[in-house]
């Protein structure tokens, strides 16, 4: 069974997700994960959103138009919204849990969030539970991102999926916010460790520095063995979705959409010489 290999938009930057749905079947891809962004919020990347927590079903059905006329599948949504220690955090990711499942998907990734104390980390935890039953009534896993908190590394993520214990609450692995975040980390280890938990990958070069924004094509970072996180992961039953998430480079200036394909392209070829898609 050959692996889903798939695309997150903000790949293409400012272009975003229609940029992503024009392109991807050229890069060789067929497999995409799209954001539901909370409305009347910015991205960081300039993008305009096809799916906010304002959309209706005419909105959804013209973005299944949309990835039908150009040959894609959706491979999951992403639902990033804040911290669900917020109640209204909570709220807003049960809306887009909604929207998701009308979207078809079966794999959504959010943030598991923060905690400052015991008392925090017990309500974050009776939070989550909730958003892991919501998700649970709509036939989806809820993956947590890679992000400051409970999940920022594989020792947190250990406890955390451990605490939890939770069939819908499962892991969205990112192999360069490991760096980002973490000092004197290994990005083979600390995956080979959670491996049974993740369900969804981000696949992000870097070149090992924390706090660097520096996520180019795969392959052209040097922190992350590609070949070895393919290992690891195929080992464990995983077939994706490895999902491509390349967000550029601090300082390097506007791209144009050619530019913003060519890292896909670039990134597609390295996953290829490491077997991803055989």
């Amino acid at each position: 069974m050959q692996a889903i290999i798939s695309c997150f938009t903000n790949s293409y930057g400012r272009f975003g997700a229609r940029g992503a749905i024009e392109n991807l079947r050229d890069a060789g891809l067929e497999y995409l994960e799209l954001p539901i962004r909370t409305a009347g919020t910015e991205s960081i990347f300039g993008d305009e959103p096809l799916v906010t927590t304002e959309s209706t079903p005419e909105d959804l059905n013209l973005v299944g138009r949309m990835l039908n006329d150009h040959g894609l599948k959706l491979s999951s949504c992403n639902i990033t919204s804040g911290n669900p220690l917020d109640p209204q955090v909570v709220d807003v990711t049960q809306r887009k849990l909604d929207l998701a499942a009308e979207l078809g998907v079966s794999l959504v990734v959010g943030g598991a969030g923060e905690a400052e104390d015991d008392e925090q980390l017990e309500q974050l935890y009776d939070n989550l539970r909730q958003i892991g039953d919501y998700a649970a009534g709509k036939g989806i896993i809820y993956c947590f991102e890679t992000h400051p908190g409970i999940c920022v590394n594989h020792h947190y993520m250990l406890r955390t999926m451990q605490d939890l214990d939770h069939p819908h609450l499962k892991l969205n692995f990112d192999t360069a916010n490991l760096f980002y975040y973490n000092t004197n980390v290994c990005c083979e280890v600390a995956l080979a460790k959670v491996c049974p938990y993740v369900k969804h990958l981000h696949l992000k070069d870097c070149m090992g520095t924390p706090g660097e924004w520096y996520f180019p094509a795969l392959g052209y970072g040097g922190a992350v063995d590609f070949l070895q996180v393919l290992q690891i992961m195929r080992d464990s039953g995983f077939r994706g979705p490895y999902s491509l998430e390349l967000e550029g480079i601090r300082g390097e200036g506007e791209l144009s959409l050619e530019q913003y394909q060519q890292r896909v392209l670039d990134s597609v070829d390295t996953l290829k010489s490491c077997g991803y898609f055989d």
